[in-house]
Parts: structure tokens; sequence; C-alpha cells
């Protein structure tokens, strides 16, 4: 990167230049750009580095030749954008806004918006993968933002801030999401018995519902139908830092109502006014994420593991274990422990099982994205298509049944 060099004025006062390279007529020719101050200097020297000579050099000249109006620039833009847009909760506002701060004002904040190129946006996306070394979705997640900003700004009635998106062509890494894990019967057997017994009956609603942790917090006895299995969901807790807010789920498809076995609902206390939580703590406030994992997830997890190493400790009443024998446990499911332990289990495995069982049973799949409250078909299909091997087997059945026929075609051609 060119490094800016002071030069004192006659006035007493010190200007910064930034030496580089131009080619005219086929010659290299050495030249500079003069700056007020070394912020600036250094500033345009990053640019330099980043974007070339040609492109610097039209940024520079935006910046000077702007002077007859108001230059908005890329942060001005999209912190007004953010503020501005509509359909969004507060948390994802919040989420903008950090993407503003961290990525995009450090980076290109202080261009005018007219001067962002799509080599600009390019160059972003790189110091996204390379210096930051953020993941691919994430990278989507924030030049997802900066495109939609940069669109709004063309789209912009009566006047466009600028002629076209220069974000909407660029090519962003690929994204590689990793196959979702889901308990077999025999596992799902296994990792229920390792969970605290006051936990099991909301796992298991978890599982049958397939409802989100965060819808499942908010449910009230009166939402559910012990008579049908019909349970309403309409609302959802969504965690904002230091509190929780009610708020819609998180699809417009995801208000629905889902049937669930009856035999879950008997496991549920459903014998209290309708207005008081399905699901909640001792102290009758929701059940956050993050609670039910330390107090019912983890302790199945610490116990698996326990079970893998033959060690006995969190099964003793002084671990306050009250369940099966481990012994008996080991005996029962001696294969399933390998098997259950090399899978990455979280909380939202119980929706994923949900889904999937569903699938595997033959259950339509319209049906099974409208109980699960995906946005459309085929976010349900990319995610767990691959569960659902009905439709597969019985093309290969098919297949099956041409080919002897064409190898007598061939032994014919061949006699």
């Amino acid at each position: 990167m060119p490094t800016p060099r002071p030069r004192p004025r006659s006035d007493g006062t010190v200007a910064w230049q930034v030496p580089f390279s131009i080619y005219e007529y086929g010659r290299r020719r050495q030249t500079s750009e003069t700056f007020d101050t070394l912020d600036d200097a250094s500033r345009w020297a990053d640019l330099l580095d980043r974007i070339g000579v040609e492109q610097a050099l039209k940024v520079l000249d935006a910046q000077q030749n702007d002077l007859q109006r108001e230059v908005v620039t890329v942060t001005a833009w999209l912190r007004r954008y953010a503020d501005l847009r509509t359909g969004i909760q507060s948390d994802s506002r919040r989420k903008y806004h950090r993407y503003i701060d961290n990525d995009i004002d450090p980076f290109m904040g202080y261009l005018p918006i007219e001067a962002v190129t799509q080599e600009t946006d390019a160059s972003f996306v790189v110091h996204l993968e390379e210096d930051k070394g953020n993941a691919p979705k994430t990278i989507h997640n924030k030049h997802g933002f900066l495109s939609a900003g940069m669109r709004a700004a063309a789209e912009l009635r009566p006047t466009p801030l600028i002629a076209f998106n220069p974000c909407a062509t660029t090519r962003l890494p690929r994204v590689d999401t990793p196959e979702i894990e889901i308990f077999d019967d025999t596992e799902w057997e296994l990792f229920e018995q390792l969970m605290p017994p006051r936990w099991r009956p909301q796992a298991e609603f978890g599982l049958v519902s397939m409802a989100r942790p965060g819808e499942i917090s908010a449910l009230l006895v009166g939402d559910v139908n012990r008579k049908t299995g019909a349970v309403r969901i309409n609302k959802a807790w969504k965690d904002q830092g230091s509190r929780m807010v009610l708020g819609k789920p998180k699809t417009k498809r995801g208000v629905r109502t889902v049937n669930i076995p009856l035999e879950s609902l008997d496991r549920l206390d459903l014998d209290r006014p309708r207005d008081e939580l399905l699901f909640h703590t001792t102290q009758d406030t929701p059940i956050r994420s993050v609670y039910f994992y330390e107090k019912a997830w983890l302790p199945a997890l610490r116990r698996l593991q326990a079970l893998h190493d033959l060690n006995f400790r969190p099964f003793t009443r002084a671990a306050g274990w009250t369940g099966a024998d481990p012994e008996m446990l080991l005996d029962q499911f001696e294969d399933t422990v390998p098997t259950l332990i090399a899978k990455r289990l979280t909380p939202y495995t119980l929706r994923h099982t949900g889904i999937s069982w569903r699938l595997q049973d033959g259950i339509p799949l319209f049906v099974v994205s409208r109980d699960a409250g995906h946005e459309s078909t085929s976010t349900t299909d990319r995610i767990y298509g691959h569960n659902n091997r009905r439709a597969s087997e019985s093309a290969a059945l098919v297949v099956a049944s041409r080919l002897p026929r064409v190898r007598r075609a061939l032994l014919q051609i061949a006699a």
C-alpha cells in the first residue's frame, strides 16, 4: 500500500502526499495526490491499494467535485435505509447497524454513494472473506444488506441516488449448508431417557409439533385443544439481549395450527387457567432457549458421553439421577450410543426430527411444510427433502422392471 508522506507548507501546516504511478500513452509516470490530513491520505491510499488507480481517482474526483450539493455517503444512506425499512423486527434493525459499524463504514462508508462501483463491491467481498475471515453464510448476510440498500438507492423516487445497483452481479462464496442431524427411533428413545424427567414432556412436544423453540416458549394453555390435539401457534418469544420480546413467528406462514398426538398431550398439565404459559420456569416465566439448553439438553449430552466412556458417576443419586440404571441402558442401547454420540445434537434437532419423520412416513410435502411454518415448500424440500426416500425407492422399482426387457432386446440383436 502506498505510504503517505508529510510535506511542510509555507504557512507552517503539513500536507500529506500519496505517491502512485499511472500509465499515459504507454509510458509509466510517477505522480501524487495531496490531502490536508493524515487520516484522509491514509484512507485514500488504502482505497488505492484495494481498487486500483483508475477507480480510486474516480472516487477522489467525485468527492472533490460535489461542492455544489450535499454529498450522500455510503454510511449515511445505509443508516437511513436501515432506520426506515419496514416489516422487520428491532433485532434485525440493530443487526443491520452492526454491519454498518463493523464492516461497511470502515471499508467504504466515507465514499459518496455514487462512487461505489462493481469493483468496489467485489473488493468488499474479498475483504470480508480474506481479511475478516467471515464464513460464506455471514458474507451472504452482510452483502445482502448492502445490496438491498444500494438497490433502494437506485429505485429512490423522484430522483434516484445512483443509476444502478453495483452489487447486483457480484459473485459470492458458495454456502455449503451442513446436512442436518436427526434422531432415529431408538436414538430418540435413549436421549429422552437421559434427560431430567421434568423436561421430557416439553422435549417430546417440540419433536411432535415441529415448533421452533421461541414458539414453544410463547404457548399458553388455551392454545391447546386437548380433545383434538390441535395447537394454535401465533406468537413467539424473541431474545433481545437482556430481555425477551413477544412477537410474531419467524415467517408469515408461521401463524398456523398443528395437530399433535393426544398421547403427547397426556403428559402435560392442562388443568390450569387458559392464560398461563404452557411451559414455564419454577418462577412462572418463559423458558428461554439458553435455559432449556442448560437445564435439559446439556445434562443429557453429558450422560450420553458418560455412557460412552463407561463413567457412571452422573447416574448416581448424589448427582441427582432418578432415571434408569446405566448398565441397563447400555445393555438396551449398546449399538445406539456410538452412533448418537457422533451426531451434533442441539435443541433444534427436535424440530428437524419431527419434520423428517413426517416426510419419511409419507406425509405430503405441502402438509409438512405448512405445519412446520415454512414460507414455501421449496424451503422444506431443500433442507429435508433427502429424508423422504419413498418416491426415489418407487422410481428405482419402476426402472428395475424395465431392465429384463432391455437385456432381452440386446440378446436378440446379438443373435
